[in-house]
């Protein structure tokens, strides 16, 4: 049980048959003490009393537990600031090497399924930064998530049927056809030939075919396919370097084969919100508050991207998931209000979706800001960027932002080995605990030291004032963590740890210049060799969540 918790269950005892919310906060000022609570100004509503008369009356009660609380002070208009006893400290730090590889995780799960939807390219060409950036962020929310105690599985939908596919194909034999010498003419319809041109000769080599298109049967459709299919594999195999994996891969053709889409429209027609206009069918979206009506079937006979959607995620439901996550980019803004709406049409709970956008990127290198943008021809590819700084910085710099925030991702920062790249920063602190352990194995001492011994790890705070202050605030900083993962968690901001493991890492690079860890004092020493233990225990547990590897060398 954390300090805070102690502090929540010893006002409820104090409060026999307090029903409210007890919320225990760290103060923003330091000389406020380590913990606040505004519990009294809460009863004063309640009960129509003054708030300052509470928290006196509370203070009465708790000032007795000396082995939790050291001092209460009262603050108007009514907060209890508490500082924490040094007993307090060390008994909340024990739990954290007893729990080790797990602390700060919960371990049950709720019964509430969830499904996390993210990336969703069309395999249609490279994955761009954009993509990159939802990967990341996506796989960081599955992995906080189930670290919280969240039922949690994740999928990738793969956009493999309709316009974009047909397009496809065209582009892929209009360049086969370059590619055994025959004049083609080009149409701006065809998607970038650069894109496209690799795979086309990844096929010509693999069948042989350099001089006769019709050599082997291969026909537009069929090439298409086949170029779809290692552009979909070249994506997985980009995704699984970044450390991104799904549960499933999900294959939109499958909705149209199984009649999914067909079943859909006729369900909307059934419940009378559709209409036909021009040749066209339309959903009549405004009746669910979107700002104009949507197509759902052009004037052509085919269907738009939003039909697919609905039976995407009618599918999601019927195969029993309580809570549907669905990450897009931003340019889909709007498009939830029309989904949601179909759903709510045919009779589901469309408070069910939930739809994360993420906003753009743009790359900053020697000092310039390069925006990406598919019309511009200026997309900046995921691997290219994957080369240049590895996999651990760039998930890092991707994920360090909330999603709903534009982001620039500054190259030339990535690229640095100094404290000034915070991912860089955080694993040479996780480094350093490792080059400490290994220098204190090298002067041969027998035993090693016991991190479950009470009395050995009280002497961390018996220490000078300057000392004592560092170390008392990296104990406080590392019993934060399970809570940063519950808050980041119910707030679906994985930002938010790495932001405090780049907290954690200063205050570690803080005690570090300040209290020497091994010295001629032994007793002293195995105190702090315990401390150490307890911030890497923490910084592996925190990079485990954002997928980034946790060095023992730097």
């Amino acid at each position: 049980m954390s300090y805070k918790q102690r502090i929540q269950a010893e006002i409820k005892k104090a409060l026999n048959g307090l029903t409210e919310e007890i919320i225990v906060e760290k103060p923003k000022q330091k000389e406020h003490g380590d913990a606040a609570t505004n519990i009294a100004m809460v009863l004063a509503k309640v009960q129509k009393r003054n708030p300052l008369d509470i928290a006196n009356e509370i203070k009465e009660k708790l000032k007795a537990n000396t082995a939790l609380i050291s001092n209460i002070d009262v603050a108007k208009p009514g907060f209890l600031n508490l500082v924490i006893s040094d007993q307090a400290l060390v008994e909340s730090l024990l739990e954290v090497y007893k729990s080790s590889e797990s602390y700060g995780f919960v371990s049950k799960k709720l019964k509430e399924k969830i499904l996390i939807e993210y990336v969703s390219a069309n395999p249609t060409g490279d994955l761009h930064i954009g993509h990159g950036r939802q990967s990341v962020i996506g796989s960081c929310l599955v992995n906080l998530l189930d670290k919280a105690g969240y039922n949690i599985s994740s999928e990738f939908y793969i956009n493999d049927y309709g316009e974009q596919i047909t397009k496809l194909s065209e582009t892929s034999w209009a360049i086969f056809e370059k590619l055994n010498g025959k004049e083609i003419t080009w149409s701006e319809n065809f998607y970038p030939e650069e894109g496209i041109s690799p795979y086309v000769k990844m096929v010509i080599e693999s069948r042989g075919e350099v001089t006769s298109p019709s050599r082997g049967g291969v026909t537009p459709l069929l090439l298409g396919g086949i170029v779809k299919d290692l552009i979909l594999k070249s994506q997985k195999q980009l995704l699984s370097s970044c450390k991104v994996e799904f549960d499933k891969w999900f294959s939109e053709t499958d909705l149209h084969k199984n009649k999914a889409v067909e079943e859909v429209l006729k369900k909307l027609k059934e419940k009378d919100v559709t209409y036909e206009h021009e040749g066209a069918l339309w959903f009549k979206a405004k009746e669910f508050g979107d700002i104009r009506d949507r197509v759902l079937v052009r004037s052509d006979s085919r269907p738009t991207y939003l039909v697919a959607d609905i039976a995407y995620h009618i599918d999601k439901l019927n195969r029993g998931f309580d809570k549907l996550i669905t990450i897009w980019g931003a340019d889909h803004h709007g498009q939830e209000i029309s989904l949601k709406g179909a759903l709510k049409a045919l009779g589901y709970d469309d408070s069910k979706l939930e739809v994360i956008f993420v906003q753009l990127v743009s790359l900053r290198q020697d000092g310039q800001e390069v925006k990406m943008s598919k019309r511009a021809g200026t997309v900046i590819p995921v691997e290219e960027v994957l080369n240049e700084v590895g996999a651990d910085v760039f998930r890092y710099f991707l994920i360090e932002s909330h999603a709903n925030n534009r982001m620039v991702f500054d190259i030339d920062l990535a690229k640095k080995q100094d404290k000034d790249n915070p991912v860089y920063y955080i694993q040479y602190a996780h480094a350093r605990c490792c080059s400490i352990f290994r220098q204190y194995n090298e002067l041969n001492i027998q035993g090693k030291p016991d991190f479950n011994e009470f009395d050995r790890l009280i002497n961390l705070l018996k220490v000078n004032n300057q000392e004592y202050s560092a170390t008392k605030d990296l104990i406080l900083k590392i019993l934060d963590f399970p809570e940063e993962v519950i808050l980041a968690a119910k707030s679906e901001s994985p930002n938010r740890i790495a932001n405090y493991l780049k907290d954690l890492a200063t205050n570690f690079h803080q005690f570090y210049t300040v209290c020497r860890v091994i010295s001629k004092d032994l007793n002293l020493t195995e105190a702090r060799l315990a401390l150490v233990e307890a911030v890497k225990i923490t910084i592996a547990n925190g990079l485990k969540i954002l997928g980034i590897t946790a060095p023992e060398a730097m």
